[in-house]
């Protein structure tokens, strides 16, 4: 606070102090030397306001008998609203008890939290977990907002700032006094909750060229990551760019990077180049409506005990979202009094699917969770998804080797190898002009195996890709394969000491 104060003085400007009585024994901190210790009224009797000359600009202390009327003159005084910079019990607690006032009605004050280097990040998950919950609704989660902020552009991020409480007032302020309408589902109170910020209509994958200020459901730019630093990167200058709508294959032999790059996205690993997710970074601001679902959960041992299916999706919340939970059962054809250990492989498959769907999600991230489906409940699985990008604008990347009915699915298709995107962008699907051209011819071999365009193309790409990696290994030394005239030290020993040669099978 001393600092700030210090910064509008010099600047010219005027800083009110508001301090509780208990806190006047000692010079407030960021005061000019000038500052003298004044009798403070009686309780109740109003504060005693100190007046001292502070350079260019002015500086008055009032100070007041608690914190409550402490935060009553605050909330007086302030004309535009409410910012909040990094800080410690105190900045919490006043935060939210401004919020609800505004919630409240006793006043229409912007709240803005200034976040620095992430500072504010889990009170946002926080602010977005209660919601998703139904403790705040869609109204309440407007009432406070967040301006990200590197520690590097303090410094110039004051309009940013002032242009986001401004923008709040003006919501604000076409809402009348007194209590919202928290009951959304009465038709006869008056909604005279603030409209919320406007949605940009973004056209569908393949109508139109990318629009470099929209806010992409995918931005992937220029990614490296390494497990360990002194292993080479697994990741290396990958490049995803995907508007909300699209549906992605990932395409890639194995150990190309897909389920590195989806755990990445995931938010499951911190990386040090940003990816960014709805206009959030994955790791660092967490942002909601992201599902993974991959092949290691069907493996947990707690999901393969004695659970009877239909508790175990109540414990995840299928009663909160009945209609789709149901819906999924059927699609996926998951009888409830299942008990998760006395079922397929498959079958847990798709108990993990309708556990995993059945929440709407606005990107979901699948590594080859398919493999174990049959083929009517992958075909009608793929047709809910399809229908799901369409109505609901969601987003979706699939990484898989099983192309059968793949071919009408994707929007996008992303080739990746040896841990990088071979294309700055996605080529969209079906390809035509330029993303035709740029495809590599299939085999001729592969032209009579009665092949799907997708699946040809794939053949293709992945065959190059072993042909490129077998160069590469050769540069270094060592590749994979029958290693010739290769006599290891295991080799020969065990060409002296071979016992199979006597154990009957």
């Amino acid at each position: 606070m001393s600092g700030v104060s210090q910064a509008v003085i010099e600047a010219g400007g005027n800083v009110l102090g508001v301090i509780p009585a208990v806190m006047v024994n000692e010079k407030p901190q960021g005061h000019p030397a000038s500052y003298e210790r004044q009798p403070v009224s009686a309780e109740g009797q109003g504060p005693v306001v100190l007046d001292t000359s502070a350079g260019p600009g002015k500086m008055q202390t009032v100070v007041v008998n608690g914190m409550h009327e402490r935060k009553a003159r605050m909330a007086t005084e302030s004309n535009l609203g409410f910012v909040a910079l990094p800080g410690g019990y105190g900045t919490f607690e006043e935060v939210m008890e401004m919020v609800t006032w505004t919630q409240l009605g006793i006043h229409n004050k912007p709240m803005v939290l200034v976040n620095i280097n992430g500072f504010w990040s889990p009170m946002r998950q926080q602010v977005d977990l209660a919601h998703q919950e139904g403790f705040i609704s869609d109204a309440g989660r407007q009432l406070i907002r967040f301006v990200d902020v590197e520690a590097a552009d303090v410094d110039s991020c004051g309009q940013r700032v002032v242009d986001e409480v401004l923008s709040m007032q003006s919501a604000l302020a076409q809402r009348p006094g007194g209590y919202w309408n928290w009951d959304r589902s009465s038709k006869t109170a008056p909604d005279s909750s603030p409209p919320a910020p406007a949605k940009r209509s973004l056209p569908r994958p393949d109508d139109a060229p990318m629009d470099v200020d929209e806010v992409l459901a995918v931005d992937v730019p220029d990614l490296t990551f390494t497990f360990r630093s002194d292993l080479p990167p697994a990741l290396e200058h990958c490049d995803l760019k995907l508007r909300r709508g699209s549906r992605c294959l990932l395409i890639g032999a194995n150990g190309a990077g897909k389920s590195t790059l989806l755990r990445l996205l995931a938010g499951k690993r911190l990386c040090d180049s940003k990816a960014r997710v709805f206009g959030k970074d994955v790791f660092r601001e967490s942002p909601s409506g992201i599902t993974y679902l991959g092949t290691e959960w069907a493996m947990n041992p707690v999901v393969r005990s004695d659970i009877v299916v239909s508790h175990f999706l109540n414990s995840v919340g299928g009663y909160r979202h009945k209609e789709r939970r149901d819906r999924l059962l059927d699609i996926l054809d998951v009888d409830l009094d299942w008990h998760m250990h006395a079922i397929s492989d498959g079958e847990r498959r798709r108990v993990q699917l309708c556990m995993g769907l059945m929440e709407p999600w606005d990107l979901l991230l699948l590594d080859e969770v398919t493999v174990d489906l049959d083929v009517q409940v992958r075909a009608d699985l793929l047709d809910f998804l399809t229908q799901e990008t369409i109505e609901r604008n969601a987003t979706i990347i699939y990484a898989t080797h099983i192309f059968d009915g793949l071919q009408s699915f994707p929007t996008h298709i992303c080739h990746m190898r040896m841990g990088t995107t071979v294309d700055k962008e996605p080529i969209v699907w079906p390809p035509t002009g330029a993303d035709a051209d740029a495809l590599p011819p299939t085999d001729e071999t592969d032209q009579h195996r009665d092949l799907s365009p997708l699946l040809s193309i794939s053949l293709a790409w992945l065959r190059k890709d072993k042909t490129l990696r077998g160069e590469a290994e050769t540069a270094r030394g060592r590749r994979r394969g029958a290693q010739k005239d290769a006599d290891t030290d295991s080799e020969r020993f065990f060409s002296k000491y071979d016992y199979s040669q006597t154990v009957n099978r």
